[in-house]
């Protein structure tokens, strides 16, 4: 049994949970369920579970805030929320899932499904930490495509680029880019690595796929698959400091 704890404001969503779970994830035992985020946390000091359903939007302390305050997180953590916004930030918090309210059952059962094969392998194997750090460096991340959570080495990542609130991400093991439905500057919070930079409001580029820099009246910073990244004039002289602290 995989003893779980679930977290939310609202007893409605509580009591909707545990009845899912019960009628779909017979291996999930509820342990202790909260309305109040505070008592949740003094509960997961001391007795931590395998599985935490939390939701993000409660009075006094959001979901992110109160694993922000655990110090150590060995446990797999599932948000459950009404907000798809939230979604990219979940992610950064390494989150195995993220189900929107009203919970479908076949989210569910994969939302568990996902936990229980991470907890019979070694987080560690598939470079997860649950250590929430405020620079934690995430080695992979989860993206929100469509209906599915694609996971990402933020290793394979060649470049990013903008398109309005739209964002590619291109990547090398990949033949067609991702598109998320998450500007630039979002991205970059979550990747929060500093292997990539932005030489171009509309670009950010991983350092380890540059193949070279073309000193021109227009500067640009050639990738692999020969890709031609514009330097913002106002970016040249940074984007040369930043490449010799490379060397």
């Amino acid at each position: 049994m995989i003893k779980a704890v679930i977290v939310d404001d609202e007893p409605y969503c509580v009591d909707v949970l545990k009845i899912l779970l019960q009628k779909y994830c017979p291996k999930v035992e509820v342990a202790a369920s909260f309305n109040s985020p505070e008592e949740a946390l003094q509960f997961l000091y001391h007795s931590p579970p395998s599985l935490l359903f939390l939701d993000i939007e409660m009075p006094g302390m959001s979901g992110f805030e109160l694993l922000r305050r655990l110090k150590n997180i060995d446990f797999s953590v599932i948000f459950t929320t009404a907000y798809d916004h939230y979604a990219i930030k979940a992610f950064k918090f390494n989150a195995i899932d993220y189900l929107l309210k009203p919970i479908d059952k076949d989210e569910l059962i994969n939302a568990v499904y996902k936990s229980l094969k991470l907890n019979k392998a070694d987080l560690q194997k598939l470079e997860f930490t649950q250590y929430l750090k405020e620079n934690h460096i995430p080695e992979r991340i989860l993206l929100p495509i469509g209906n599915e959570l694609i996971l990402v080495d933020v290793s394979n990542i060649v470049y990013c680029l903008a398109d309005g609130s739209y964002t590619y991400i291109h990547c090398s093991d990949q033949e067609k880019p991702f598109l998320l439905s998450k500007n630039l500057r979002e991205i970059e919070e979550l990747l929060s690595n500093p292997h990539f930079f932005r030489p171009h409001n509309s670009w950010l580029i991983n350092n380890k796929f540059i193949h070279k820099i073309i000193k021109s009246d227009a500067m640009e910073i050639v990738v692999q698959g020969n890709v031609r990244i514009p330097v913002a004039r106002s970016k040249r002289q940074e984007v040369i400091d930043w490449l010799q602290k490379l060397t």
